[in-house]
């Protein structure tokens, strides 16, 4: 609505109350606020659209047995009681008055949004007070205030109401919805008037009763959800039986290492998720399950092709005890650079009583078609609450967005959380670490190792082999007695097989004796312990042998172990022994 018809109604008020003034005195009549149901405990610090003086969720049936705030569609019930303390034989007529009720900001839903049954409203007056001499004249949603005209015809009265004496009034504000974005603590209602009626409660008598002229409509405003996080330890429950804790880790060369990731989202406070017929008690726009409290997972930095697929949703309590409630599922199950977000939704009613935990898991994550090797940038998350969209409308007036696709009910501002996005997938340097378990120099042996850079294979990068690359080679060199030394290879390194910068070249092999390395490294002339040797490049593969110094002669073959990739999110395995990660002898 225009500010024009905004204005008008409520300047006709006014020059009816100062014609009615000079006709009525100041009347004995006292009219303040009550909230029957009880203040809303809690709203979403982003929420566009909180139902108003709610109470706490209560058990309502039919359909079967749940909770709801408030259980009835459209509800929420401010409450205005008007007592005439007079005793005069004849009804006291104050004139037209007008009741303003403020609510501090914006109104986000009209008198026909969702529907005529479910918006704002007048309804539920008693005594003194009935549907043709009390209703709402006009709404400004931008500064949260409803006027209320008494007296008659509506919505435009000319003629006041007349009081009974010592009769007790009462109307019902219903419907209301507030946008909580960027207000904190709780949300007030106040009333004022503008007539021959005094706010607030009487001295004495019945009219001390009526209620204060402010009152809390809602308590808290309160985040929404926790920061996600991606948990190293996981619930012992069957849902989680194909997946590990951690972020997924994928080496360079698309190799995968850990080729799944699963996202734990809490909400902040235990009636936040809900159902669509739980959210105001179904008085929703649509009414339909699209229209429960949806849960947005969005992804940033998926390389072109990258496979993340076998999606799905699980909701347990705080005790990590999966729970029939709230059945979330998620919109699609694979994820794409153009398609990176995940919309949950829930298909029942959830727990309204109790925190609860959703999971999100991804099954694969592969390299799929993306170009190799892949970057080095992360894949990271972050969720926020959905459906999104402003509070209202930029048209002349600010109205209520009442149209399907920006006037949903419930709908959230946006805002990703954590600010800074949590890691899902990680595409660890490329490099490989090799491990000599036991190596010697001393009197009369040596040990000789040889590093081959194997990314020139016979099955190429579009066969599903290496991608050619080079790099230096990183020795971390471990002695018996605790003393460590490490030695990059750079121009001028001992050994054959370098280039001039020290790079073992694709297709080359590094051949060096570990004495040569303690004496470029200045760590003396004699060696007992182990050594790491971190290859720049993917494909290293290794061999060491201790021989003996005067013919020549093997002494001892030593394992040469290829480590798994490494990261924070996939820590250390054991090298011990052979295994699909690991390999004996001349490595994998």
């Amino acid at each position: 609505m225009t500010l024009k018809r905004l204005l008008m109604p409520v300047l006709l008020l006014g020059i009816m109350f100062i014609m009615a003034s000079a006709s009525f005195a100041q009347t004995a009549i006292n009219c303040g606020l009550a909230v029957p149901n009880g203040s809303t405990p809690r709203v979403t610090a982003t929420g566009h659209t909180e139902p108003i003086a709610a109470g706490p969720p209560v058990t309502i049936t039919p359909p079967g047995t749940f909770k709801a705030s408030p259980p009835t569609p459209g509800g929420g019930l401010l409450r205005v009681t008007c007592h005439n303390s007079g005793t005069a034989a004849t009804a006291s007529d104050p004139g037209v008055v007008v009741l303003t009720i403020n609510l501090g900001g914006p109104l986000t839903n009209a008198t026909n949004h969702p529907s005529t049954a479910t918006g704002i409203r007048v309804v539920g007056q008693t005594g003194d007070f009935t549907p043709t001499n009390v209703g709402i004249n006009s709404i400004t949603t931008s500064t949260g205030t409803i006027v209320i005209g008494l007296g008659t015809p509506q919505p435009t009265p000319a003629t006041g109401v007349p009081f009974t004496a010592g009769t007790t009034s009462v109307f019902d504000l219903m419907g209301v919805l507030i946008s909580a974005n960027g207000r904190t603590g709780n949300v007030t209602a106040s009333l004022t008037s503008t007539g021959g009626i005094t706010v607030g409660p009487a001295t004495t008598g019945p009219g001390a009763g009526v209620g204060p002229a402010s009152i809390a409509v809602v308590d808290s405003i309160l985040a929404g959800l926790q920061d996600p996080t991606v948990p190293t330890s996981l619930p012992n429950l069957p849902f989680f039986a194909n997946v590990s804790g951690g972020a997924a880790v994928l080496n360079s060369s698309g190799g995968a290492v850990k080729g799944n990731f699963v996202i734990r989202i809490q909400e902040n406070y235990q009636d936040m998720f809900r159902d669509f017929s739980q959210f105001n008690g179904g008085g929703v726009f649509p009414s339909s399950p699209s229209s429960d409290t949806q849960v947005q997972i969005v992804l940033n930095n998926i390389p072109s092709g990258l496979d993340i697929s076998g999606c799905a949703a699980e909701m347990t309590n705080a005790g990590a005890t999966a729970v029939s409630a709230g059945s979330p599922s998620i919109n699609f199950t694979n994820i794409t650079s153009a398609s990176p977000i995940l919309t949950v939704n829930f298909n029942a009613q959830t727990d309204l009583d109790n925190i609860d935990i959703l999971w999100v898991k991804c099954t694969t994550v592969a390299a799929g078609t993306a170009a190799l090797p892949l970057p080095s940038t992360p894949v990271t998350a972050q969720v926020q609450l959905a459906p999104t969209g402003a509070a209202l409308s930029t048209a002349p007036g600010n109205p209520a967005l009442v149209a399907l696709t920006t006037g949903q009910i419930p709908r959230y501002q946006a805002l990703l959380q954590p600010a800074t996005p949590i890691t899902v997938v990680v595409f660890p340097p490329s490099n490989t670490t090799l491990l000599l378990s036991f190596a010697f120099v001393g009197p009369g042996y040596n040990t000789g190792i040889a590093i081959a850079n194997t990314t020139v294979d016979p099955f190429g990068p579009t066969g599903g082999g290496a991608v050619p690359s080079s790099g230096t080679v990183v020795f971390l060199l471990v002695k018996n007695d605790g003393t460590t030394k490490t030695y990059t290879t750079t121009t001028g390194s001992p050994g054959s097989g370098l280039t001039g910068a020290g790079v073992v070249a694709s297709g080359s092999t590094y051949v060096v004796n570990l004495s040569e390395i303690l004496s470029a490294a200045a760590f003396g002339t004699t060696f007992t312990g182990y050594v790491f040797a971190t290859a720049n490049f993917t494909h290293a593969h290794g061999a060491a042998t201790i021989y003996t110094t005067s013919t020549g002669a093997a002494a001892l073959s030593s394992p040469v172990l290829t480590m798994p990739a490494v990261s924070t999110a996939q820590t250390r395995p054991s090298p011990d022994g052979c295994n699909p990660n690991a390999t004996c002898g001349l490595g994998q």
